[in-house]
């Protein structure tokens, strides 16, 4: 099983790396330029998803918080951005979000190890939730999506939302109690928030290009793009994310800034996790 595991994981990093060297040998615009010419987006798209990593960990202390009443599930803030940057940086360059969700469990919690792995399942649940829902508005508002289609997408989700609330599950009690209340629209709002924010993070890098006349437009894209990077199987979206950006462009000038803008974007993914984890070690070492 293992084997087939390694194999699996090895497929995946082949062609995310065929994709992206295939579509980057192709690019008309020269990479180091976009770079120095655009530093101070780069250093704002990198700051931007600093906030988004914190909004996103505020969202699974907050989860636990109020659907949990293990006291052992509940460490300081800093302990949570700690285990948050470390996974955000492993799911950025390996095959499949669950690698880095399972580094996670190495926490505070010495016991309890299935109850933290739920909470971990559900903040990842609640952050396809919100993202998937913008993406689908995106693919709306960008003409990839039909009006009629999206409607009956968001009646299924109801629908699934219901099923999930009736259903008697030991796994899911506690939080199914919890799905209609203030807190967990909390939880939601910091979600929504994060995603926002990650997404902002690549819009700023179209700012100077302009792929279209219309920065609400932009910023759609941006977060279509952020939401393909939901895709799994993948590695954190590289790849698939290239490519949709390549099938989505009208031209090759818009083909070649949403390809790099893309690469940045996923570069800067790693640079602000780590920013957050080397400054977290620092303060551990220090104390």
């Amino acid at each position: 099983m293992k084997i087939v595991k390694y194999l699996f994981s090895f497929l995946i990093i082949f062609f995310t790396l065929k994709i992206i060297l295939k579509l980057s040998k192709n690019l008309e615009v020269n990479f180091y330029d976009f770079l120095i010419n655009n530093y101070l987006l780069i250093s704002t798209t990198i700051f931007l998803q600093v906030i988004g990593v914190f909004l996103s960990t505020h969202r699974w202390r907050e989860s636990i918080k109020y659907f949990s009443n293990n006291p052992n599930l509940k460490y300081k803030f800093s302990e949570f951005l700690h285990l948050t940057s470390r996974a955000n940086i492993i799911n950025n360059f390996l095959p499949s979000i669950l690698i880095g969700d399972l580094s996670k469990l190495i926490s505070p919690n010495k016991k309890h190890k299935k109850k933290e792995m739920k909470f971990i399942i559900f903040d990842r649940l609640i952050g396809f939730f919100t993202l998937g829902n913008l993406g689908l508005f995106s693919m709306v508002y960008i003409n990839l999506l039909n009006l009629y289609i999206f409607f009956g997408l968001i009646f299924l989700e109801f629908l699934s939302i219901l099923f999930f609330y009736k259903i008697q599950f030991k796994f899911t009690d506690k939080l199914r109690k919890n799905i209609f209340t203030l807190n967990f629209f909390k939880i939601l709002v910091l979600s929504l928030s994060s995603q926002l924010f990650f997404s902002l993070s690549l819009f700023v890098l179209l700012i100077n290009v302009k792929i279209n006349s219309v920065l609400l437009y932009n910023f759609f894209i941006s977060v279509f793009l952020n939401f393909i990077g939901m895709v799994p199987f993948s590695i954190n979206g590289w790849g698939v994310r290239e490519w949709s950006a390549d099938k989505i462009s009208l031209n090759q000038f818009d083909s070649n800034n949403l390809i790099i803008a893309s690469i940045i974007f996923g570069i800067c993914i790693s640079i602000s996790n780590l920013l957050i984890y080397l400054i977290i070690q620092a303060r551990k070492f220090k104390n």
